[in-house]
């Protein structure tokens, strides 16, 4: 698990030595360390520096390549493990970036560093520090190399090999001593190190202990997530992470010195439009604000709807902490908002962290008939009408393609595992999904179900499980059927009856 933040007591030896640890951090925040925050992972709409240095918390951090021609370096924030600081790779600088990283505490000694980086192909990734060879561990989406040194050096050096592929470094830990020149440690303290809060709920910053009443100054490292005034008091702005600091440049007494807390603010969003937005840009965690209905459960997925009928996938199936993989919800089926959504995919796909409330109701799933598709059918359901396929649907994930009646044709993508149907006409209910290039506009569907257009005009719904229907002998359906012959349609069967 990651460190907290914190700072340890002062103790003594031959004069007052403290203990400190600190952490780096170049995951996101805005203008840091000189550098502006890039909200892309495309290399080539990136601005990048050849080296850059900055001094934090007594810390001086440089680094630069081996290489001048190297591409150089970039602070991202493109979502996911594509935050950080970005070091290219050799497919696009034409050369094998070796870049080496400084940290010296300056009259201090460094005991302990563990540098979090993301990206491909990590785990063989040998790190050296001062020459030591550091094999990479996995914690969760972040890979760490850790190096100690109980006696401690002023400076320590390490070089990341990057022959091919693109890597960021996320963050690093510090831990290091300092010499107070006879002065009383400060003191500052933070109680938790560490504070997770949902935007436009309820907050209360971590109580500082301040035992010696010393004037401190108060700093957000993002402003952007959280401001703080010069008397600590806290204002939240949006989504992200920030590291709010109290400083004191001490006195004649005591030494000068800080404390911090992380602070996590996790978005809120109140449709699917906002909630696929903000997932994969911040911290891919975002708070589910709203209700969605369930349209197409299969398996471990389910697909859902909300009021505006944009559509998403989530989880069906009870998280790992449960002893049952049972599935959850059935079509139809009405979530509640109040739980933490994250996207792992970072592709319209999400799962939870946590589990959502539990089903309040269950209605019946309707969605607009069209006979094309536009943009702004984007991430929605409809029903199109009368789509015609020369050959079998698709299947197992695969494609295939139907045609309009106005000539138009479609890509159909098995994105639901729904199984293919026979050559034929159906309306087709699915999501569609929308993009344009320079060149073209594109659309495909992922189809929820298939109707059957029959030359009499009856609809064979084709679901595996779904209330009979009713159609009078003209083909028309009947709702409430009364006494009389009808044409009852249940699944893949058609039978004739009389009700009485």
């Amino acid at each position: 698990m990651r460190k907290a933040l914190l700072s340890l007591a002062a103790f003594a030896v031959t004069g007052v030595v403290l203990a400190n640890e600190h952490t780096i951090v170049f995951d996101g925040d805005n203008d840091m360390y000189g550098l502006m925050r890039q909200n892309t992972a495309n290399v080539n709409d990136l601005e990048f520096v050849q080296q850059f240095s900055f001094t934090e918390d007594g810390i001086e951090f440089s680094i630069k390549n081996t290489d001048e021609d190297c591409k150089g370096f970039a602070l991202v924030n493109a979502g996911g493990t594509k935050a950080g600081l970005l070091i290219p790779s050799v497919f696009l600088t034409e050369t094998t970036q070796y870049p080496v990283a400084t940290l010296t505490v300056p009259g201090g000694k460094i005991t302990g560093v563990t540098l979090y980086m993301s990206g491909d192909g990590l785990l063989t990734v040998d790190v050296p520090f001062n020459g030591k060879e550091v094999s990479s561990i996995p914690e969760g989406r972040l890979y760490y190399w850790t190096w100690t040194d109980a006696k401690g050096t002023e400076s320590v050096s390490f070089t990341i090999n990057n022959s091919f592929l693109e890597r960021f470094i996320h963050s690093i830990d510090v831990s290091y001593t300092v010499d107070l020149g006879g002065k009383t440690e400060c003191g500052l303290a933070f109680n938790p190190g560490s504070r997770e809060v949902i935007m436009g709920q309820a907050f209360t910053a971590p109580a500082l202990s301040n035992p010696y009443n010393l004037p401190i100054e108060w700093s957000s490292s993002d402003e952007a997530v959280a401001s703080v005034a010069s008397d600590g008091t806290l204002t939240l702005v949006g989504g992200g992470k920030t590291m709010i600091t109290a400083s004191t440049k001490g006195n004649d007494n005591y030494a000068p010195g800080n404390a911090k807390y992380d602070l996590t603010v996790i978005p809120s969003a109140d449709n699917l439009s906002d909630m696929i937005e903000l997932a994969p840009v911040f911290l891919d965690c975002v708070y589910v604000n709203f209700p969605l209905t369930v349209a197409y459960a299969n398996g471990a997925s389910a697909f859902v709807v909300d009021a505006d009928n944009n559509a998403s996938c989530i989880e069906n199936t009870k998280n790992a902490a449960s002893t049952s993989s049972t599935t959850i919800y059935k079509v139809g089926n009405v979530i509640p908002g109040g739980w933490l959504a994250t996207n792992y995919t970072m592709n319209e796909s999400t799962t939870w962290r946590g589990v959502p409330p539990a089903v309040t109701e269950t209605v019946n799933v309707t969605y607009p008939a069209v006979e094309s598709v536009t943009p702004e059918d984007n991430n929605r359901v409809v029903i199109l009408k009368d789509v015609t396929f020369t050959s079998a649907t698709a299947s197992e994930y695969e494609r295939a393609f139907g045609t309009t009646p106005d000539g138009t044709e479609y890509e159909f993508q098995d994105s639901f595992n729904i199984g293919s149907k026979p050559a034929g006409t159906y309306n087709v209910t699915g999501v569609v999904s929308y993009s344009k290039t320079s060149s073209r506009e594109y659309f495909f569907i992922a189809p929820i179900s298939y109707e059957k257009v029959n030359e009499s005009g009856i609809l064979n719904m084709e679901y595996s499980d779904t209330t009979p229907r009713y159609f009078n002998l003209q083909g028309l359906e009947v709702v409430n059927p009364a006494e009389g012959i009808y044409i009852k349609v249940k699944g893949e069967e058609i039978s004739k009856i009389t009700l009485k």
